[in-house]
């Protein structure tokens, strides 16, 4: 059924605009920010659509919300874990009502999410990690180049998120203490991310021969303020270089990289002779397929556990406020089973 046309106002209620002020000025993420929205604007369509009049808070009874769950699970059949999210966003700004004193009392506090499967979080091999990075050696425009060097290294090695990525500016980085600061990460909070000595040594070369050739900008100035990476107009001529990059970009990047790599090794393993050899290689090259920058991060935070790192330093790199949710690395991925499996019928 199309909700779309029983959707009363052509804004949402007053009370969510609210809300979604509220987040921003507590510093929640522009991405968390739209997929709350997206959440409340998803639950108000549908009880307009139920119930034939516009939405309120103050209308909500605890029985909807059973219903809007039922139909989602059933109807729409959304994942357990996209169900549970909208609930939580649905329940947090209940509770924002019940404190603005725009309803009584909250609706959603009797109402339990779903039960969940915990799947370990896609990751990709170290060795699908090193193909990609030498991928990048093989571009031939220099500033091309040292620049995506310099994003993926900060993705694969220092395990950003890509608008964490993004938000880096020249006076976090401390090349010398061999640390980024991120200062707006997970849930809003600023943490210091060490660096290994190779991602180091990339950064070194991308300020010196790109970014900041003449030398960094004096401490305190508004240069210093920039964006660490740049991006390139490809629409102008000499393609200029301006500071600053988008999610799309580094997306970007990060696939058009995978897909190189993938394909390299796809030609590598049609020249071997050792059939057992060339199904690595296709192997990697599959996973490789469907890398994403979310994958890099993942990749660093399983490559840490297996090295002996301890979830404590894992949560700390990642900026996780819970160690539960670092606790999900040590489930075994779906590789992890299949490479189990070969092993016991071989």
């Amino acid at each position: 059924m199309d909700l779309s046309c029983f959707f009363y106002g052509a804004h949402l209620h007053h009370s969510i605009d609210d809300y979604l002020a509220s987040l921003v000025e507590k510093g929640r993420s522009p991405l968390t920010t739209k997929a709350v929205r997206g959440d409340l604007a998803g639950f108000a369509t549908w009880w307009e659509a139920v119930r034939r009049r516009p939405f309120a808070p103050d209308l909500l009874r605890e029985p909807d919300i059973h219903a809007w769950r039922m139909h989602r699970q059933l109807d729409a059949a959304a994942a357990p874990s996209t169900l549970n999210r909208a609930l939580n966003s649905l329940r947090a700004y209940l509770a924002w009502a019940q404190k603005a004193d725009l309803i009584a009392a909250n609706p959603a506090d009797t109402i339990t999410s779903l039960p969940t499967s915990s799947p370990s979080p896609k990751s990709i091999p170290s060795a699908a990690v090193d193909a990609l990075l030498r991928t990048v050696q093989s571009e031939r425009n220099e500033r091309v180049r040292l620049r995506d060097e310099a994003l993926l290294a900060l993705l694969a090695h220092a395990g950003l998120c890509v608008q964490e990525t993004c938000d880096i500016q020249l006076r976090d980085l401390d090349l010398d203490g061999m640390t980024v600061t991120i200062r707006r990460g997970k849930g809003g909070r600023t943490r210091r991310v060490i660096l290994n000595a190779e991602t180091v040594a990339v950064l070194r070369r991308y300020i010196k021969q790109l970014r900041c050739p003449k030398g960094l900008p004096v401490v305190g100035s508004d240069a210093e303020h920039e964006p660490l990476l740049v991006g390139f107009d490809h629409t102008s001529a000499g393609q200029p270089m301006h500071p600053g990059v988008n999610q799309r970009l580094i997306q970007r990047v990060v696939d058009h990289r995978a897909h190189e790599a993938a394909d390299r090794l796809r030609a590598d393993a049609a020249g071997l002779s050792s059939l057992e050899r060339a199904a690595e290689l296709n192997d990697l090259a599959r996973q490789l397929d469907d890398a994403t920058p979310h994958t890099l991060r993942h990749s660093l935070a399983r490559r840490m556990l297996e090295s002996g790192a301890d979830l404590a330093m894992v949560q700390r790199t990642l900026g996780h406020s819970s160690i539960a949710t670092t606790g999900m690395y040590l489930t075994p991925s779906d590789d992890d089973l299949r490479a189990a499996m070969e092993r016991a019928v071989s």
